[in-house]
C-alpha cells in the first residue's frame, strides 16, 4: 500500500487569501519509512483525538504529509484510503496545515483542532471554491468507570465461529464491511444482538492504539429505539477495559441519537474537534 510522505520547510511569510505560499510547494516526496512513521506517531500522542489516525497509520492505508520535523508539530495531515473525504489535520499553524491540503484529492471537509479554525476558514473555502463554510462539531468522550453489566443484556461478542453470521448480514447495516468486521476479531472486539438467527445490531472496535479503542455502533433501521445499540456498545466498551485500554466514544455534535448512548453507558466529554465543510450554497463564512 501507499505511504507518501510530505515533508516541506518555508519561511514563515503570510499566505495570500487563498491559502497558497508565494512560491509553489514541491509535490509529496519518498514513501515513509518505518522511522518517519514512528515519529509521526510520536508526534501527534496516544489520545482519544489521536486513536484512529494511529489506527490508519499502524495498518499503512493512509496518507502522511507533514511540514517540516514532525516533532515541531507544525502541520500534519492524514488521509484514509479508504475515506479519503475527511483528512485529519494537527499541528499548531494553520498556515503549515492548509499548505498541505493542496497535494491531497477527494476530500471534502477537513478534521481540525479547534484552535486552528478562525485561520483555516478562508484557506479552506478558497481551495474547494465555496463561499462558506459550515462548521460542524467532532466530540470526543472517554469511558473510565466499569461498565455496567446489565447494559449488555441481549448482546455477545462474536468469535471466529461467528464469520457466517457477520457475512449473513443486512447490507443496510454494514454494507460491503464484512470483511472489515471478520478481520476486527482478530485484533478487536465486535460484539452483536442476534434476533432469529441474524444480526440486527452491532458494536466493534474501529481503531486501537496502545492506550486507546474507539467504538463504531451500527444498527438494522427497522430494530433501533429498542436499547440495542446501547446493549452491543456495552459489551465492546467491557471487553476493551477488560484488555486494559480506555474506551473511545466519538460523534458528530448532531448526532443525538449517539450522544444519548454515550451518557447512558457513562462516557464523559473530554475533547472536541471540528469539522471544516466547505459549503457552495451560502455566503457565509463559519455559518454553524
Amino acid at each position: 500500500m501507499r505511504r507518501l510522505f510530505l515533508e516541506l520547510t518555508f519561511e514563515s511569510t503570510p499566505m495570500h487569501a487563498n491559502g497558497h505560499h508565494h512560491e509553489p510547494l514541491p509535490p509529496p516526496t519518498d514513501e515513509a519509512t518505518e522511522a518517519y512513521l514512528a515519529s509521526v506517531v510520536a508526534a501527534i500522542g496516544d489520545t482519544p483525538e489521536t486513536v484512529i489516525a494511529l489506527q490508519f497509520l499502524r495498518e499503512g492505508t493512509c496518507e502522511v504529509l507533514c511540514v517540516g520535523d514532525p516533532a515541531d508539530l507544525e502541520g500534519i495531515v492524514i488521509q484514509s484510503f479508504a475515506m479519503p473525504e475527511e483528512p485529519m489535520a494537527f499541528g499548531s499553524s494553520a498556515e503549515a496545515v492548509a499548505s498541505l491540503m493542496p497535494h491531497l484529492s477527494g476530500w471534502t471537509c477537513l478534521n481540525v483542532p479547534p484552535a486552528l479554525v478562525d485561520e483555516l476558514l478562508v484557506p479552506i473555502g478558497s481551495m474547494a471554491g465555496a463561499p462558506g463554510i459550515l462548521l460542524r462539531d467532532d466530540i470526543y468522550h472517554t469511558l473510565t468507570e466499569l461498565v455496567n453489566g446489565d447494559l449488555a443484556v441481549g448482546s455477545r461478542l462474536l468469535t471466529q465461529d461467528d464469520h457466517d453470521l457477520i457475512r449473513g448480514a443486512s447490507g443496510d447495516m454494514i454494507g460491503d464491511g464484512a470483511a472489515r468486521l471478520i478481520d476486527t476479531l482478530q485484533w478487536g472486539h465486535v460484539a452483536g444482538a442476534i434476533r432469529d438467527d441474524a444480526l440486527v445490531s452491532l458494536a466493534y472496535t474501529f481503531a486501537v492504539s496502545d492506550r486507546h479503542a474507539d467504538i463504531g455502533v451500527v444498527t438494522h433501521p427497522d430494530w433501533r429505539d429498542r436499547g440495542l445499540a446501547t446493549a452491543v456498545a456495552a459489551c465492546v466498551a467491557s471487553a476493551i477495559q477488560a484488555a486494559g485500554q480506555i474506551p473511545v466514544w466519538s460523534c458528530g455534535g448532531p448526532n443525538l441519537a449517539s450522544l444519548r448512548i454515550a451518557a447512558r453507558l457513562g462516557f464523559t466529554q473530554v475533547s472536541r474537534r471540528v469539522y471544516l465543510i466547505p459549503d457552495l450554497d451560502t455566503d457565509a463564512i463559519g455559518e454553524p
